[in-house]
């Protein structure tokens, strides 16, 4: 992108938000300037692990069911982090449409110490519990290497919660470039790092996880000093002699606390339902996957070829979804409801149409595209009997995700945590089990049950969003307005 997308990344950081455009193309054209960014980080990120999974898997099988049994730890912990940085973003958006760069410059101290201080909990949990974890997971033996790679892969954690943060902030300015260029950063690293360690070494999953650690390093390193240099100048924030800073800057000493507890006490608010929300979804997925490893191989295989383009779907909804919540947020933070609504409804058919593009060919020539997976044909048309789920998937996708954009923008996250806590397991999970188990739909049955789930999401998800709770979710005392 040129022109506009230059101008946005490149102006000053304290510049103010941008205006809501009047006409829809225009409004689309924005909400893509600020989505494509996560659209790629997410991609890169995805590339990373199979590559990580094509290196592992040529070094040798017992590497390949290390680190198989090494991720799921690693990608849970992950999930108790992100969604802090998440938090953080969602207030400098606001912060940002209301001008207030006194408080964003107070969120960028507050806003790492809670995102560390969350990080801290589940990396000591993981490394001191490493070896009990792993068996309930195998359940027997366990690879000899993995309690140490599920370690090193701990200690990416706080450097995963500096990312999150700094991620947030940049996030919330609009300016989201950085954080694809923080992702593709991470992967020039970690590849070559890899292959050098994994094959030039000999250190097998190790080695995999060394370099990952020594990747999020340097990229948690990159975008720490990118803030330091390009934030702190528009956005001062109190050094270490706070009364020094407060007397420099003319502030209140006695309101200085009060308003710091404050803005921690919205991070909170905002972060631990998406926190929990992110635990619920991990853990019904993997009860879907139980259940579907009960119907025989072919179906598994081809069950983890639907999952390969839902993973597609699931990086352009929520990175469309994320930059809903940023824009709509920063309106919110202007007091414009309208652009906030406006920024909804660009979002949402850029969502559309991103999805349409994802799911063209797997429904209009199914047979070809799952082949491209597998020449297994039992395997492909194992896939290929669900890939008509995607008809019933994409609309309430749409439908879920864009309207909680909105939510998490207004700060209301508890709503979308009970969308999903109640859609996964009233709805998803049961009729998934139901169609299996009962009526032998095989994989079309998982399919439908995670289908019905998505459908009550965005049902729950409208019905949270009429109530309004969104415009008020957040404490004006707090986040000010403009």
């Amino acid at each position: 992108m040129t022109g506009a997308a230059d101008n946005a990344e490149s102006a000053p950081a304290a510049a103010t938000a941008p205006a809501a455009p009047a006409a829809l193309p225009r409004r689309v054209r924005a909400a893509w300037i600020v989505t494509y960014p996560l659209i790629v980080a997410s991609a890169a990120s995805t590339t990373l692990a199979v590559v990580d999974t094509l290196l592992l898997g040529r070094f040798g099988t017992a590497a390949l069911a290390t680190i198989a049994l090494a991720t799921p730890v690693f990608v849970f912990g992950s999930a108790l982090v992100v969604p802090w940085g998440t938090a953080v973003q969602v207030l400098i958006a606001r912060l940002h449409g209301a001008e207030d760069t006194a408080r964003i410059g107070r969120l960028l101290g507050i806003g790492l110490r809670v995102c560390l201080a969350a990080a801290l909990l589940p990396t000591l949990t993981i490394i001191a519990a490493a070896p009990w974890i792993l068996h309930v997971l195998a359940g027997g033996e366990v690879p000899v290497e993995a309690s140490t790679v599920v370690r090193i892969l701990a200690c990416t954690l706080p450097l995963t919660a500096v990312t999150a943060h700094y991620r947030g902030v940049f996030g919330g300015l609009g300016r989201t470039r950085i954080t694809m260029q923080v992702a593709l950063g991470v992967n020039i690293v970690n590849i070559p790092l890899d292959v050098l360690l994994v094959y030039g070494l000999g250190l097998g999953a190790v080695g995999s996880a060394l370099g990952t650690l020594a990747a999020v390093a340097s990229g948690a390193g990159y975008i720490a000093w990118l803030a330091r240099r390009e934030l702190r100048p528009d956005y001062p924030a109190p050094p270490i002699h706070r009364s020094r800073w407060r007397r420099a800057a003319g502030g209140d000493e006695k309101a200085e606390g009060p308003a710091s507890r404050a803005l921690a006490g919205e991070v909170w608010k905002i972060g631990w339902p998406d926190t929990t929300f992110a635990v619920i979804v991990y853990g019904a997925d993997v009860l879907l996957t139980a259940i579907v490893a009960t119907i025989g191989t072919a179906d598994l295989a081809g069950y983890r070829l639907m999952v390969t383009t839902v993973t597609v779907l699931w990086v352009v909804v929520f990175s469309c979804s994320s930059g809903i919540s940023i824009l709509a947020g920063q309106r919110l933070g202007a007091d414009d409801e309208p652009g906030a609504r406006a920024a909804l409804r660009a979002g949402a058919v850029l969502m559309a149409g991103l999805c349409v593009l994802v799911v063209l060919l797997p429904l209009l020539v199914p047979y070809w595209y799952f082949g491209l997976f597998s020449t297994d044909r039992g395997v492909v048309d194992a896939a290929t009997s669900a890939v008509w789920v995607l008809l019933l998937l994409v609309p309430a996708m749409v439908v879920a995700m864009s309207l909680a954009g909105l939510l998490r923008a207004g700060g209301d996250t508890k709503g979308i945590m009970y969308a999903g806590g109640l859609s996964q397991f009233v709805l998803a999970l049961p009729v998934a089990w139901f169609a299996v188990q009962v009526l032998g739909w095989g994989i079309a049955g998982a399919y439908l049950g995670f289908a019905t789930g998505i459908l009550g999401r965005a049902v729950f998800t409208v019905l949270r969003w009429r109530q309004g709770r969104w415009r008020t979710a957040l404490s004006s005392a707090a986040i000010g307005s403009k």
